[in-house]
Parts: C-alpha cells; structure tokens; sequence
C-alpha cells in the first residue's frame, strides 16, 4: 500500500481559530491560493466535508523543488474518494491537539540545536503547556510544542491541508507566509503528513 503525503499550515499560536472563516477563506481564493468548492471526504472524519481545488496563483505560492515533481492537479474522474490529486481542507478542532506529522518526526533543542528525539515523552497524550524536554547536551526544559520539529509534525488547532505533497517536494513562498500572517495576524509554519 502506497504512503500518502500532504503538507500542512498552522499558525505558531497554539489556540488560533479565525473567528470568519469565510474571510479567510476569501482572502485565500483572491490571492489565488485556493479554488472553488467540492465534497470530499474527510481524510480525518467519518463524514464528507468541503475541499477546495487549488487556485490559479498556487503554483506561484507554492515552489516545487527538482527536475520534474509529479503531482496531479485535478481529480481524475473514476476516483469517488478525493484520489491522490492535489487539493486543500480546512481543519479546524475544538482544542488545540499534536497533529502527527511524517512517522519519524525529527526535532532538536532550540537552544543548541542538538537532536532531542529520544528524551520525547509520549506525543499521542499531549497537552498543551504541560510536557517538557530536557535537553541531552544543554540540559535546557522546553515545552514539546516548542521544539525545532524541522517540519515533522505540528501541534495547534486549525490547519490547512493541501494534500499529495511528497515531504520536501515542495516549499511555501514568502508570499504565501506573509498573506497567511496577514489574514490571521500569527506567525505560520508548515509540517509534512505521512498517512
């Protein structure tokens, strides 16, 4: 069975929700992030949620990297469940939660940038606020939310998909951090999804 990857957005601030969607939602389909509308399953619930194609600026906000990246940019008409082409979802939770990134997610102590991998407590009981990470050269207590994750994992409670982008395929542009920032007023990073 074939892994499949997306890359994620979520703002540095653990509680973030935009208080109007919808405005977010506008804001991204004027800079041409995201397009029109479609029902698709949710790769996260049981039910059938809206996705969004890509918008025509998505390729300009979004840099592949190599020689010939592959990714589908529009459904294939015999796929029934959103397929492996390239699309976005919204996902928003009640409460912040650790959103498991790639299966091996990497991090490092953000004060001397040693590996910290594994001092790591449990991640699938996290609460915000309340794990620390002693550092194994340092000896510096960092909150596990606050590790250097190198684009692993994510924890939070709104996050953007854009699904079928292989783990360091691609880069967001400055561009597109900066309209994120501007629409939300936080800070954004972005982790890769291995399902």
């Amino acid at each position: 069975m074939n892994s499949q990857y997306d890359m994620v957005f979520y703002p540095q601030d653990l509680e973030y929700a935009p208080g109007d969607l919808n405005e977010l939602l506008s804001n991204l389909k004027t800079a041409g992030f995201i397009g029109d509308s479609f029902a698709v399953p949710s790769s996260h619930k049981k039910t059938e949620q809206q996705g969004y194609l890509i918008g025509e600026d998505f390729l300009k906000l979004i840099t592949f990297l190599g020689c010939s990246p592959h990714i589908e940019l529009t459904p294939s008409e015999q796929k029934t469940d959103g397929g492996n082409f390239c699309y976005i979802e919204i996902l928003q939770f009640q409460k912040p939660k650790y959103f498991k990134g790639l299966n091996h997610p990497k991090c490092s102590c953000p004060q001397c940038k040693s590996r910290v991998t594994k001092a790591l407590p449990e991640l699938e009981q996290w609460i915000p606020d309340s794990q620390w990470v002693s550092c194994p050269k340092c000896r510096q207590n960092t909150l596990t939310e606050n590790l250097n994750w190198r684009h692993s994992t994510g924890f939070g409670q709104f996050f953007i998909v854009v699904h079928s982008i292989y783990p360091n395929e691609a880069v967001p542009t400055d561009k597109l951090m900066n309209l994120l920032r501007s629409v939300s007023h936080k800070d954004w990073d972005y982790f890769y999804y291995e399902q």
